[in-house]
């Protein structure tokens, strides 16, 4: 019996010591709202170590339309996420009331918290642009980030005609 105990803990042990860097459901790329105060709320820590309180994802990267990293001045990358449809409309509910912030995750790791815009009523024929400022620091950030998502984003679906 003793021993049994014994395997089993040291199982345990072993699995848990090779947990995954990031959260078992999530995306590699995501917008999550930040809450503070939720105790039950997912846990990310920044490039620093910082820990943050998440929500549910708002965006994901396999639902985004576009992903795009930008030049906005000479220390400063921003990310822009292009939505459309269902997409378009959850984040519109969400940065409708004020004070809210969000946190950019990219593959587990938060880099950047910034606060929510709203974006206005839609526009029909107009897509929806979501800027994410601070997404990279330097060129080669930006270059790296702007690889590694287009590197996981998923494959696109054949049509009909395509095939």
């Amino acid at each position: 019996m003793r021993i049994a105990l014994f395997v089993l803990c040291s199982c345990f042990l072993f699995s848990c010591s090779s947990a995954p860097p990031r959260p078992l459901f999530s995306d590699y790329m995501e917008v999550r709202e930040v809450r503070p105060d939720d105790l039950l709320a997912s846990r990310f820590r920044n490039a620093e170590g910082e820990e943050y309180r998440l929500g549910d994802p708002v965006i994901m990267g396999k639902s985004a339309s576009r992903l795009q990293v930008k030049r906005v001045s000479d220390d400063r990358y921003d990310l822009y996420v292009t939505l459309l449809g269902v997409d378009d409309a959850r984040w519109r509910r969400f940065a409708r009331s004020r004070g809210r912030q969000a946190a950019l995750v990219v593959d587990g790791v938060i880099r950047s918290v910034f606060d929510v815009q709203n974006p206005g009523t839609p526009v029909e024929g107009e897509v929806l642009i979501v800027p994410v400022p601070n997404a990279a620091s330097s060129e080669t950030e930006a270059e790296k980030l702007d690889r590694f998502l287009e590197d996981n984003r998923p494959a696109r679906r054949k049509t009909k005609d395509e095939s």
